[in-house]
C-alpha cells in the first residue's frame, strides 16, 4: 500500500514540475498604495516614433470605435502604406516580417494581430473625400481611418479579450492578455491565444493601451481603470507587476 502512495506522489509532483517548466518566466507583482506613481515620462524611450527601421517608419492613428489605421511609410519613396488597425499598440518585427498587434476597450473588448510580409503590398494610403450635406463640406470621425486589409494577414481576430502589448522572447512573440476576469501571458497557436503564465488575478487593463521600449530594452506597458493602476515592466523572462490599488 505504501508502494502506491509513493508512486501515485511521485507521479503528481512530476506532473507537478513538467506544468511548471512550461512557463520560464519569472512574474512579481507588487502592490505599494504609498508609492509615488510613475508617468511615461519617467522612462527614457528608445524611440519617439510609433516603430521605425532601415526601410520605414510607422505610424498609427486611432477613431475609437470608428476604426484605426497602422502606416507604413517607405523612406525612400515617401509613399505611405496603410491597413485597418483597432486600434495599433505596437509592431514588432521577427523574422523580417512586421507583426501588429491591436487592441479595442469597447463593448465586450477586442483583440487583433495581423503579419505583414511587405508593407508595399497594401493599400496606398488616402485621405478620403470630403462630404456635402445640405451644401456644407463635412467629416465623420473615422473616415480617414483605413478599411483595407490587403497585403495582412491574420494571426488572430478575437472578441472579449484586450492585448495590452506583445514582446519577442527567444524567438517567439508573447502577447499581455486581459479577459476582463485576469492577466496572463499568451502565445498564439491555431488562430488562438493559449495561456503561458497568470501575470494577475485582477484585470489588468486601460482604455487607451501605451508601450514604451526604453533604452535599456525593458518594455513599460501603463494601465489604468476604476479597479487598478500601475505598469508593467518586461525585461527579458521577467515581468514585473507594480500596482498603485
Amino acid at each position: 500500500m505504501m508502494r502506491i502512495i509513493y508512486f501515485i506522489n511521485l507521479i503528481m509532483i512530476s506532473a507537478s514540475m513538467s506544468y511548471a517548466q512550461k512557463s520560464p518566466f519569472v512574474i512579481k507583482e507588487v502592490v505599494d498604495t504609498l508609492a509615488e506613481k510613475k508617468s511615461p515620462g519617467d522612462f527614457i524611450n528608445s524611440n519617439y516614433v510609433f516603430f521605425e527601421d532601415d526601410e520605414y517608419i510607422a505610424t498609427k492613428t486611432c477613431s475609437g470605435e470608428w476604426g484605426g489605421t497602422v502606416k507604413f511609410k517607405n523612406k525612400k519613396s515617401g509613399i505611405e502604406y496603410a491597413c485597418s488597425s483597432s486600434c495599433p499598440v505596437m509592431v514588432n518585427k521577427m523574422s523580417g516580417k512586421y507583426i501588429v498587434t491591436s487592441t479595442l476597450a469597447h463593448l465586450r473588448g477586442s483583440s487583433r494581430i495581423i503579419e505583414i510580409d511587405n508593407p508595399q503590398s497594401m493599400s496606398v494610403f488616402k485621405l478620403s473625400k470630403p462630404r456635402k450635406k445640405h451644401g456644407v463640406i463635412i467629416k465623420y470621425v473615422g473616415d480617414d481611418e483605413s478599411k483595407s486589409m490587403q497585403g495582412t494577414r491574420s494571426l488572430i481576430d478575437t472578441i472579449g479579450v484586450l492585448t495590452l502589448a506583445s514582446f519577442p522572447y527567444q524567438g517567439e512573440l508573447f502577447h499581455v492578455v486581459t479577459d476582463f476576469h485576469t492577466t496572463f501571458l499568451a502565445k498564439i497557436s491555431d488562430g488562438k491565444f493559449v495561456n503561458v503564465d497568470t501575470i494577475s488575478e485582477k484585470s489588468i487593463w486601460t482604455y487607451n493601451p501605451q508601450v514604451i521600449r526604453t533604452t535599456d530594452n525593458k518594455y513599460i506597458i501603463f494601465f489604468d481603470n476604476k479597479e487598478t493602476n500601475g505598469y508593467i515592466e518586461i525585461l527579458d523572462n521577467t515581468i514585473v507587476l507594480m500596482r498603485y490599488k
